[in-house]
């Protein structure tokens, strides 16, 4: 099953969903397609358009206009359609081309796709995951324009074990971009206890290391109040395009808790 994104809002009880979380578009394949769904009860109108912003540790922010230049896709890009009317049960297809004629330079390049509806008239105030959702406003989700060769690397950096407001522990790790290209998986916990096969205990996945961020900084609640003693290993793993890439992994031992 695609992972998606829903919008809601208040009142009308209507939801716009849209697949797949991300996409990629090359020289070697031109063309990426969003499904938009309508499984509300009401007609739903909407447009859409373009919305550059900027990686930061934990979400992206509004780019500035020095950014831009060096940072967005959308100029090298075309969409269809740029306006929809979507019938209760009903769904269509986004086209995402690269521009005939375009020539981007060497290396990524990344706007959002934003779909707004006529329910959403707000500023858009919330982002993170790789993705933004505004109750409101619209959706929007990353493509990413790639040019020329290179390879996507990333390391895992810094690592602790912290508590949250209920005193349950939670993973920070922090991801580092490493080559010409961003990279995307998700990050895996297992751990084993002396003795004992490692399992999974936690993931979290549509995890993205984006070059302009310089690092990405993720939290995993692990739902426990200790760990025993044993081996807690983080694999960084590839997804989508990387599906089957081991980006990085490393391993920690954890002491008898006292």
């Amino acid at each position: 099953m695609a992972a998606g994104l829903a919008l809601f809002w208040d009142g009308a009880g209507a939801e716009i969903t849209l697949t797949p979380l991300r996409q990629v578009v090359t020289a070697e394949a031109p063309v990426a397609t969003y499904r938009v769904s309508n499984p509300s009860e009401r007609v739903v109108e909407g447009r859409v358009d373009w919305l550059d912003l900027a990686a930061t540790e934990t979400a992206f922010a509004p780019a500035s206009d020095a950014m831009r230049p060096g940072l967005s896709a959308a100029p090298y890009l075309e969409v269809s359609p740029a306006f929809f009317r979507l019938e209760p049960g009903a769904a269509t297809t986004v086209r995402v081309s690269l521009r005939k004629g375009a020539r981007p330079p060497a290396g990524e390049r990344r706007s959002h796709l934003l779909i707004q509806t006529e329910a959403a008239r707000t500023p858009l105030r919330k982002a993170g995951s790789g993705l933004e959702l505004d109750i409101g406003l619209g959706v929007s989700t990353p493509v990413i324009l790639r040019t020329g060769q290179g390879q996507a690397r990333a390391a895992i950096g810094e690592t602790r074990l912290l508590r949250d407001a209920n005193g349950l522990l939670e993973l920070e790790t922090t991801l580092v971009p490493e080559g010409e290209f961003s990279a995307y998986g998700a990050i895996v916990l297992a751990f084993a206890e002396a003795g004992a096969p490692a399992s999974v205990i936690a993931e979290a996945d549509n995890i993205a290391a984006y070059l302009d961020a310089g690092k990405r900084r993720v939290t995993i609640p692990l739902g426990a109040r200790r760990l025993p003693a044993g081996v807690l290993e983080i694999r960084y793993e590839g997804r989508a395009e990387y599906q089957g890439r081991l980006f990085d992994r490393r391993a920690f031992n954890i002491a008898p808790p006292e």
